[in-house]
């Protein structure tokens, strides 16, 4: 249980418990014990840790599939484009020109749009 805890705060990019105890406001006698084994906790300890930490709470406490390790290991799905985003960046570069911005905002969506054709046509 206390190894899950710490692989859980590790993969959270917290490097220490000190770091997760400061930033979370734990108790650091309660939180340090549950890290070292000394003390196990429970479910309602448990289920805190897993919303800082960002995994199930079932798996801080039995092991259930569902490790930030094994999640890390799945590869992402990856997003499909539904959209046209070159006409869209064109689109809002227009709608500014006809604003009239005075920033540097719509020279680098310009330049976007330039670089996104290139890559299109050349595919």
């Amino acid at each position: 249980m206390n190894k899950r805890l710490i692989t859980a705060r590790i993969a959270a990019g917290f490097g220490s418990a000190t770091d997760a105890i400061d930033n979370c406001g734990w108790r650091s006698s309660t939180y340090r014990a549950h890290e070292n084994g000394q003390n196990n906790f429970g479910p309602d300890s448990a289920i805190e840790y897993a919303k800082a930490y960002g995994v199930s709470a079932a798996w801080l406490l039995l092991g259930d599939a569902d490790s930030p390790v094994a999640r890390a290991k799945k590869k992402p799905t990856p997003k499909v484009h539904r959209h046209d985003c070159v006409a869209n960046i064109h689109a809002i570069a227009d709608l500014l020109k006809k604003i009239g911005p005075e920033d540097k905002l719509l020279e680098q969506m310009e330049a976007c749009v330039q670089v996104l054709r290139g890559k299109a046509q050349k595919k």
